[in-house]
C-alpha cells in the first residue's frame, strides 16, 4: 500500500474538523427550536381562561385561614411560654426554698445523731459502771461471806498514853536506826575519849579552840568535834567544852535487824540494862526504818522506858552543838 503524502493527511484532518463543528451547530439548532417550543407554551399559557381560577381563589382562603389559625396558635404558644416562664420562676424559688429546708434538715439529723451518739455513749458508761459495781457487790459479798465463817482473832493494840513532850535533862542512850538495822551510839564513851585526848595534848588554849580533833573509833563509830575555850570571870575559870560535834558509823549497814535487837542477849538488850529510871533513850531514826523504830518503841514503852524520837534527813550525819536543841521525850 503506498505511503500517502504530507499534504493529503493535512486536508483530511480539516474536512473531520468541518463535520464536527457542523454537527454541533445542529444540534445547537435543534436544542434552540426545543426550548423556545417549551418558552412559547409556558408564556402563552396564561393567556387562556383557566379552568382551576376558583379552586386557586379556594385554597388562598384556605391559606389565609391557615395563617390566622397558626398566628392563633402562635399567639396561644407564646402565652404558655409566658405561663411556663413564670411557672419555671415559681420553681425555681420552690426549689430555693427546698434546697433550704433540705439543709435545715440536714442539720437537725446531724444534731439529732450527735444527740443520739452522746446518749449512747452515756448508756454503754452507765451500763458498764453497774456491771463494775455488780461485781464490786459480788466480791464484797463473798469476802464478808469469808469472814463470816473466820474464827475471831483477838489482836493486842498498844495504847499511848497522851504525849506530853518535856526536854531531856538526865541521862540519854542513844541509838541510829539506818538500812533497817539498829546501832548502839557509845557517845558517852566518845565524850570521855575526846576528854583524854584534849588533856593530852598539853598545848595552848589558843591551838586547842577552833581545831576540828577525832576520837575513835569506839564500837563502830568515830567523833569528831571542835573545842570552844570560854573564861567564866567571876569565878576566874577557863571552861573548856565541845561546841561542834559529829559521830560517824564506820560501816553504812552496823547494827542489828529489829529481830535481833529484841531478842535475848543482843547488843540493844545489853544497852538497856544499865538504864535507870530517869534515863532516856534517843532513837536517830532514818526514813527507811520507821518499822524498826514502831517496834523498838513499843518495846520501850512496855518496859516503861522513855523514849524520844529524832527523825533524820537522807545522808545527814548524826551531831549537835552548844546552840542546837535537846531531845524531847514524851
Amino acid at each position: 500500500m503506498p505511503r500517502p503524502k504530507p499534504e493529503d493527511i493535512g486536508s483530511a484532518g480539516q474536512d473531520s474538523f468541518l463535520d464536527v463543528v457542523t454537527n454541533i451547530v445542529g444540534i445547537l439548532i435543534i436544542l434552540v427550536m426545543v426550548i423556545g417550543g417549551r418558552v412559547q407554551q409556558i408564556v402563552l399559557g396564561p393567556s387562556q381562561p383557566a379552568a382551576g381560577t376558583a379552586a386557586i381563589e379556594k385554597a388562598i382562603e384556605d391559606l389565609d385561614e391557615t395563617v390566622a389559625s397558626t398566628e392563633n396558635e402562635i399567639d396561644q404558644l407564646q402565652e404558655q411560654a409566658r405561663t411556663v416562664a413564670t411557672a419555671a420562676a415559681f420553681a425555681a424559688d420552690a426549689r430555693i426554698q427546698l434546697a433550704t429546708a433540705v439543709s435545715a434538715a440536714k442539720v437537725s439529723i446531724d444534731r439529732w445523731k450527735q444527740a443520739s451518739d452522746a446518749t449512747k455513749v452515756a448508756a454503754a458508761e452507765a451500763v458498764a459502771r453497774r456491771r463494775q459495781l455488780e461485781e464490786e457487790i459480788r466480791t464484797c459479798t463473798l469476802e464478808a461471806e469469808g469472814l463470816a465463817h473466820v474464827p475471831a482473832t483477838t489482836k493486842e493494840v498498844l495504847a499511848y498514853p497522851t504525849p506530853i513532850g518535856r526536854t531531856v535533862n538526865g541521862e540519854e542512850i542513844h541509838f541510829r536506826l539506818a538500812g533497817g538495822r539498829i546501832a548502839y551510839i557509845p557517845l558517852e564513851e566518845l565524850f570521855e575519849l575526846a576528854k583524854s585526848h584534849t588533856q593530852r595534848q598539853g598545848s595552848s588554849i589558843a591551838q586547842l579552840a577552833n581545831r576540828v580533833e577525832t576520837v575513835g573509833p569506839e564500837q563502830g563509830f568515830t567523833l569528831d568535834y571542835v573545842i570552844e575555850a570560854k573564861i567564866d570571870q567571876a569565878r576566874g575559870q577557863v571552861l573548856i567544852r565541845s561546841r561542834e560535834w559529829v559521830v560517824r558509823p564506820q560501816q553504812a549497814a552496823s547494827g542489828e535487824t529489829a529481830d535481833e535487837a529484841l531478842g535475848s542477849g543482843s547488843r540493844f538488850r545489853r544497852a538497856l540494862s544499865g538504864a535507870k529510871p530517869e534515863t532516856t533513850v534517843t532513837l536517830w531514826c532514818y526514813p527507811d526504818s520507821f518499822p524498826e523504830y514502831r517496834r523498838l518503841r513499843e518495846e520501850l514503852h512496855r518496859l516503861g522506858i522513855p523514849s524520844a524520837g529524832r527523825p533524820m534527813p537522807e545522808g545527814a550525819p548524826i551531831g549537835g552543838s552548844t546552840e542546837g536543841s535537846k531531845s524531847v521525850v514524851q
